[in-house]
């Protein structure tokens, strides 16, 4: 059979294409040195001898409608003078360890975005744990590294990504969206990993680091970047008072009348939404509530009034809001209230902070749902690295699209 057509689909840098053979079940490619060109050392270049010669086998695309094809070669060794030890010379195009080529890796790789690894073998003759070994090394070679220059905010924030609290933490670039990095944990050592990569110069360009209220996280970042101002997040606050809201519900339920009851059973989503998100059932419904219950109308007058802080654009301005919150939330003598109030006043300047640098974890909350379908895809994930290389893959998409 003709082999340049062959030669110009399958090519190989240093080999020519000597035979082919076809069958129904598989095509094998028979390959040969080039004998016009010069035996080098792979690694420093230096012309070398021919000591021995061996023949191995690897897989590459199919083609046509066989489903397998064998590309069958010579690996040769040789003795490098300069090295001095013994270099083997094979197809670049061939993987070094696996025995497939980088053209059906990457292929398998870019199926990999769109099917589950454990319905590849329908598409294609290739079993789902070796299709994810080659999805894990082609985005290790072909992947950039993340950017760390010039980076002027931080968001941070922890995934569950395993069940029983198998946690890993995040870390965006606030302004880009970018993913810097993902390490397995949510404590201190998860955040400092991230802080280790980074050069003096890098770290003195962040300017403002936006987390939840997490003690651990707090830590690491005073400690390794002093310069950068905390923010602490909009909406992990706004999740708080709500939890503070529920809490002042489900007392006021315990101590009501069965009457009573009836009218805050199913309430929780109606004190906790923001009034333009309410249906009008939902509406007349918390109205009737909020007439019969002053507790219940104090906390959710109260949430609507914490809101208010982050329409300000002058710290000093916020600043002022969020004490006269305090003061109110702690004139109701409602213990979940007061209890939350008196955290706020205590990180009163990690929350103004965001009049300065304007940045919430909401960009990474959202990243958070690419994350899940990715687990969802990959059916769990084994590997936290890989899990890394498939959302930066991910992010790569969503820049170009």
């Amino acid at each position: 059979m003709k082999t340049k057509n062959f030669q110009a689909v399958y090519p190989f840098e240093g080999y020519v294409i000597e035979s082919v053979n076809c069958a129904s079940v598989c095509i094998q490619i028979n390959l040969r040195w080039d004998q016009r060109r010069t035996l080098r050392c792979p690694d420093c270049g230096t012309k070398m001898g021919k000591n021995r010669e061996s023949e191995l086998v690897a897989f590459d695309l199919p083609c046509g409608g066989s489903p397998v094809v064998y590309i069958r070669y010579p690996s040769i060794q040789g003795c490098c003078s300069s090295c001095g030890r013994y270099k083997t010379v094979r197809p670049e195009e061939i993987h070094p360890t696996r025995k497939a080529t980088w053209r059906l890796m990457r292929f398998v790789s870019q199926l990999a975005r769109f099917v589950p690894f454990d319905a590849m073998a329908a598409l294609i003759e290739v079993p789902a744990a070796t299709a994810w070994r080659y999805d894990n090394d082609v985005l290790k070679a072909d992947l950039p590294e993340p950017d760390f220059d010039g980076i002027e905010a931080l968001l941070v924030d922890e995934k569950a990504v395993r069940k029983g609290h198998g946690y890993v933490t995040l870390v965006l670039n606030a302004k880009t969206g970018e993913l810097l990095h993902l390490h397995e944990g949510k404590k201190k050592a998860s955040l400092e990993a991230f802080f280790d990569k980074l050069s003096p110069e890098q770290k003195a360009s962040i300017k403002a680091v936006c987390i939840d209220r997490s003690g651990a996280f707090r830590a690491v970042i005073e400690e390794r970047l002093p310069q950068a101002q905390i923010v602490f997040d909009k909406f992990h606050l706004l999740s708080n008072l709500g939890k503070a809201i529920d809490e002042v519900r489900r007392r006021e339920y315990t101590g009501a009348t069965s009457e009573l009851k009836n009218v805050i059973k199913g309430q929780r989503f109606n004190l906790l939404r923001h009034p333009e998100n309410l249906t009008d059932a939902g509406k007349v419904s918390l109205a009737a509530l909020l007439e019969i219950n002053e507790n219940l109308q104090t906390a959710y007058l109260l949430k609507d009034q914490f809101r208010m802080i982050w329409t300000y654009e002058k710290p000093g301005w916020a600043r002022r809001c969020l004490n006269q919150w305090v003061r109110w939330a702690r004139e109701t003598a409602i213990e979940p209230l007061v209890r939350f109030a008196n955290g706020i006043q205590r990180d009163a300047e990690q929350i103004v902070s965001w009049c300065r640098h304007r940045i919430t974890n909401g960009r990474i909350e959202g990243f958070n749902s690419i994350v899940s379908r990715v687990i969802l895809k990959a059916r769990g994930i084994r590997s936290i690295d890989y899990l890394f290389l498939k959302l930066l893959t991910r992010r790569i998409i969503n820049v170009r699209t």
